[in-house]
């Protein structure tokens, strides 16, 4: 080799070095790509709510090189059951709830996440654990509150609510819901159980502590049966629960009142006309059924009966999909600050903003919206209370779900007395899923071992 060409050569070598190491490191997305792969995430968010998430994730992938594939589903629980069972599951999933985190937990299928989560910024309701002290399995990346009643405040305000609320007729209420039918009346059930008995003895029966047939769960779903008997329980068992408070907004509303969780906000065609009370200030909840639903405007709630209910939306991360490292990059952004308030920045104009559950994410993201403001405040309450029903093995759950639909079907006649049965029935569903605590665990997903906080 002549030394006129030796230096061009030479040149070229190293050039072509620099070039392999480049693509071997990664530069940007296609670089993160070839070092470790799309990961990929599944959730239950459509619609307006997707588009919302994918700008999310859009941002976290322009600051960490890292690529996202989303995937959103109204059958979460059954597409992830069967990756699952195929072993191809998501790298992140959303679940609805923390009884179905920890149930992927107990069979260790999820990854630790207390390297992550910002521990000192969540109510410990909102990082499930499988034991009081033990390791973080998931975190709450959207929080929503339950016990409100929402109106139209185009048409009614607050001194309108005791007369509405005092008439059956009044309550938008629907319980269908493809598999999980039913969900909108054990929503009742616990926010009426946690007004006339507290939040002792709630968390008592969420934890499995606490017999069905007890005389104060009783009492729970004799109220809410004198409430919805004959034409409105016809009406709820035949309505599906996102068309039931439409009808507060139609042209000739049929209702005027629907109880239900801070997310149905998000549906309804006018949001911005949406406002709400606390149950716990509407209703008065205690004493014998026939006065349970009599209205006290200088209703007051402390103690142990102050507790509002909540419920989230859990990201739990999952073992071995080759992606972990990544993975965890994406759930720290989604737990922290910076990522939740992308998302209430991202979420389009006419569309409700999603609540955080990250105690240092300020009020003020949500706007000029003073009804999303007092809801994030409460949601920063010392005093909270999971949905009972989202916590409990998902067995126990679905038969809760199935009970409050039958108990709707009975004849008004006849409810009462078929509650003993019903109520024994679901006992022994509690017993078969039943565990003593710090004693080992039953067969199916253990009961939480922490509701209220």
């Amino acid at each position: 080799m002549s030394t006129a060409t030796r230096p061009r050569n030479v040149t070229a070598a190293v050039l072509g070095l620099w070039l392999v190491l480049l693509c071997a490191l990664g530069t940007g997305d296609a670089g993160a790509q070839q070092s470790g792969g799309t990961i990929r995430v599944l959730a239950s968010w459509t619609g307006p709510e997707e588009e919302a998430f994918r700008q999310v994730l859009d941002a976290f992938t322009k600051k960490h090189h890292i690529r996202v594939e989303y995937q959103g589903t109204t059958a979460l629980r059954e597409v992830l059951l069967s990756d699952v069972r195929s072993g191809t599951p998501p790298d992140i999933a959303v679940l609805p709830s923390s009884g179905e985190l920890t149930a992927y937990a107990e069979k260790d299928y999820l990854a630790k996440l207390d390297e992550v989560v910002p521990g000192s910024e969540y109510n410990p309701l909102w990082t499930p654990r499988l034991t009081e002290n033990g390791p973080i399995y998931g975190v709450a990346v959207k929080a929503d509150l339950k016990g409100i009643v929402w109106y139209d405040s185009a048409r009614h305000g607050p001194g309108d609510l005791p007369a509405l609320a005092a008439d059956s007729r009044q309550w938008c209420v629907g319980m269908g819901d493809g598999a999980t039918s039913g969900w909108p009346g054990t929503d009742w059930i616990e926010d009426i159980l946690l007004r006339q008995q507290g939040k002792r003895v709630y968390e008592q029966w969420a934890e499995g502590e606490l017999a069905w047939d007890d005389p104060r769960v009783a009492e729970a779903w004799r109220t809410w049966g004198e409430l919805f008997s004959g034409a409105a329980a016809k009406t709820a068992l035949r309505t599906d629960f996102r068309a039931a408070g439409k009808k507060l907004f139609a042209k000739r509303p049929s209702c005027a009142l629907e109880h239900q969780g801070s997310f149905i906000r998000g549906s309804y065609p006018g949001p911005h006309r949406a406002r709400f009370a606390y149950s716990a200030d509407l209703l008065r909840l205690s004493g014998s059924p026939s006065a349970a639903y009599e209205v006290s405007a200088a209703h007051e709630v402390s103690g142990d009966f102050a507790a509002h209910e909540v419920s989230g939306d859990f990201a739990a991360l999952f073992k071995n999909t080759g992606h972990t490292g990544q993975a965890l990059e994406l759930m720290r952004y989604l737990a922290q600050v910076e990522g939740q308030r992308t998302w209430a920045e991202h979420t389009p104009a006419r569309s409700a903003k999603p609540f955080s559950a990250n105690s240092k994410v300020p009020v003020s993201v949500q706007g000029n919206d003073k009804v999303a403001q007092s809801i994030a405040r409460t949601l920063k309450s010392s005093s909270l209370c999971l949905d009972a029903s989202d916590a409990m093995p998902p067995r126990m759950r679905l038969a809760f779900q199935r009970a409050v639909l039958k108990f709707l079907s009975y004849p008004d006649a006849e409810r009462q007395q078929r509650l003993g049965g019903l109520l024994g029935s679901l006992e022994k569903v509690h017993q078969s899923t039943e565990h003593s605590q710090g004693q080992g665990r039953g067969p199916d997903q253990p009961w939480p071992s922490t509701v209220c906080h």
